[in-house]
């Protein structure tokens, strides 16, 4: 009986249980906090923020935060403006502090010496006592605690995360720990060393604490160790560009040309627009406008942008701004007597020639979004090898007469590998933000001048071809030691199909991963087609709701925010509606 009764219970309420003294002192820590954070939300400058509805009552994780609210914001752009915040409130108070994270990481660390350990955490805790809802949290802990009421507990934990949470707005989320900034408390030894807390700073041990400076991501300037000014061996500094292939066949001028070359071909007109057994390659539901947003929102320290177009450009794209910068097929062909075309095996053999490209840069596809927070690391390693990211998918072996013109690319440009490196390139590449460099594009090239001229002298896609920025470029790479296999987390759905529409409902789902391709595979039914093109419009605008800032019609690009701003999704997550822990789906 004692047995079964036993089993019956939950682990929790065993522990419980056996365990009384320990479960009553949790207790008492719980509801001690509590009631300190009931005391900071009733604060007269807190209780003003919510009134004017600048801020909100809200949960995060079953704890009851208070949020600021803002119409937009970016994971990058919050923990650079929460870095600069302590950094001032620091600076104002005399405290000598410096930054010993990586160059290009989003989330700054700070440096402040054991002895003015205290007068840091009070200046923080004076500023929300003023109304400014600042947060800490011990390291890899999501659960923040109101600096206002908490310092004193906190000042013991040598590692905080400083954080605000933040409402955006814009897309529902609420943003916290991951999105702030952290400060470390060095303390000296008795040779009068100082030491990180932490082994996750770029220097740990100095006995020097002369200050230099260098540049964030952002250009911003920020205190360093002088020893730190030099790059460290670890970080990526080199620039990075990216890079997009893109056509809307909706445009009659650009399908009369294409006519006009099947014609001379010998080959059908290609039929009414979105019509073909490619056109799902050739047409445009927004995927370019959004991937370009999602590029904005988690990785603006892509340098540049670059659109690869036929004489086109999107009706909502600014080009007097500058970020993105459209490059026509005329530009980057060194034959031009070889165009028009629309091979996309042709046009990426090219695009290394695009003026100004950087030495290192990322190929995109418009159906490839990036999903979170991404750094330079993600794609590259220091020493300017590629991160490839292969799908768990090998390559069939058919025969000759059942392969398609891109699986006769692939077995041709998989022989070429074999003759040359002696090993046989077997699995296919992931659906992501595909990493390149010149100096391999270049070196394609002139070893493989005969199959690269028959590539670009087709028009369209043929069982000629070879695939040159793709399976040559990243097989060469890697077999030559400037590429290595990637871990990154990515997601691939045809959002033909009604069970992967649903998946990407299921915030649950996208979790966790780094990239999404949304794959607009064509279905044989124009109706479900023109419904499934509706849903996709529909989940990218929601998904990137907020207009970049090179796009024309900002107003129009935005998702309005239903009632009073407040979102549907739900309000106890931390991570809001587009993210939590779980395992992905690949290819």
């Amino acid at each position: 009986m004692r047995a079964s009764t036993a089993t019956a219970l939950p682990s929790r309420a065993l522990r419980a249980l056996r365990h009384p003294v320990r479960t009553s002192r949790r207790l008492a820590r719980r509801w001690a906090t509590r009631r300190r954070h009931a005391r900071y939300e009733r604060l007269a400058p807190v209780r003003a923020l919510v009134a004017d509805g600048h801020a909100e009552l809200t949960t995060a994780r079953g704890r009851r935060v208070v949020a600021v609210r803002r119409a937009r914001t970016t994971p990058w752009e919050l923990a650079a403006e929460t870095a600069d915040l302590v950094s001032a409130l620091l600076d104002d108070a005399g405290i000598v502090h410096f930054a010993t994270n990586h160059r290009g990481t989003r989330v700054t660390t700070w440096a402040v010496l054991e002895t003015d350990w205290p007068r840091a955490l009070a200046a923080l805790a004076d500023l929300g006592t003023a109304g400014d809802p600042v947060y800490a949290a011990p390291a890899r802990s999501s659960l923040g605690s109101p600096l206002a009421t908490d310092a004193a507990v906190l000042a013991t934990l040598p590692v905080l995360r400083v954080f605000r949470y933040v409402r955006d707005l814009a897309t529902g989320r609420l943003l916290g720990a991951d999105m702030g900034c952290e400060l470390h408390r060095w303390s000296a030894d008795e040779h009068g060393r100082w030491t990180a807390p932490a082994r996750t700073g770029v220097v740990q041990c100095v006995d020097d604490l002369s200050l230099g400076r260098r540049a964030r991501w952002d250009g911003a300037s920020e205190p360093v160790l002088a020893v730190n000014e030099v790059p460290d061996a670890f970080e990526v500094t080199f620039p990075v560009d990216a890079v997009y292939l893109w056509v809307d066949d909706a445009d009659d001028a650009w399908r009369a040309r294409r006519d006009v070359v099947r014609a001379r071909l010998g080959l059908a007109p290609a039929g009414a627009v979105g019509q073909g057994d490619d056109a799902h390659r050739f047409r445009d539901r927004g995927e370019l406008r959004h991937s370009m947003r999602s590029i904005e929102t988690y990785a603006p320290w892509i340098r540049q942008i670059y659109l690869v177009t036929d004489d086109q450009v999107p009706t909502w794209l600014d080009t007097s701004d500058g970020r993105v910068r459209v490059v026509d097929h005329r530009e980057i062909f060194e034959d031009p007597s070889l165009l028009p075309t629309y091979n996309s095996h042709s046009i990426g053999a090219q695009v290394h020639r695009i003026p100004g490209l950087s030495e290192h840069y990322l190929l995109m596809n418009d159906d490839v979004l990036l999903n979170r927070a991404v750094e330079p690391a993600d794609f590259f390693t220091p020493a300017g090898q590629l991160k490839v990211t292969f799908s768990r998918s090998a390559r069939p072996d058919v025969t000759a007469a059942d392969r398609t013109p891109v699986e006769h690319a692939r077995e041709r440009s998989a022989a070429l590998l074999v003759r040359d490196h002696g090993r046989r390139p077997s699995r296919l590449f992931a659906h992501v933000p595909v990493p390149q460099r010149i100096d391999v594009a270049e070196e394609l090239l002139e070893r493989y001048p005969e199959e690269v001229r028959a590539t670009l002298a087709s028009p369209f896609r043929a069982p000629s071809d070879v695939v040159i920025c793709s399976w040559l470029h990243l097989y060469t790479a890697l077999f030559t030691g400037r590429a290595v296999p990637s871990a990154l987390r990515f997601g691939y759905f045809n959002v033909g199909d009604a069970s992967a529409r649903a998946k990407m409902e299921k915030y649950r789902t996208l979790a966790g991963l780094s990239t999404l391709c949304v794959n607009d595979v064509p279905t044989d039914d124009p109706a479900l087609d023109a419904e499934v093109g509706a849903w996709l419009g529909d989940w990218l605008a929601r998904r990137f709701p907020t207009p970049a800032r090179f796009e024309r019609d900002q107003a129009a690009g935005a998702v309005p925010v239903p009632g009073d701003g407040r979102p549907a999704a739900r309000a106890d997550d931390e991570e809001g509606p587009w993210a939590s822990a779980t395992a992905s789906p690949r290819t």
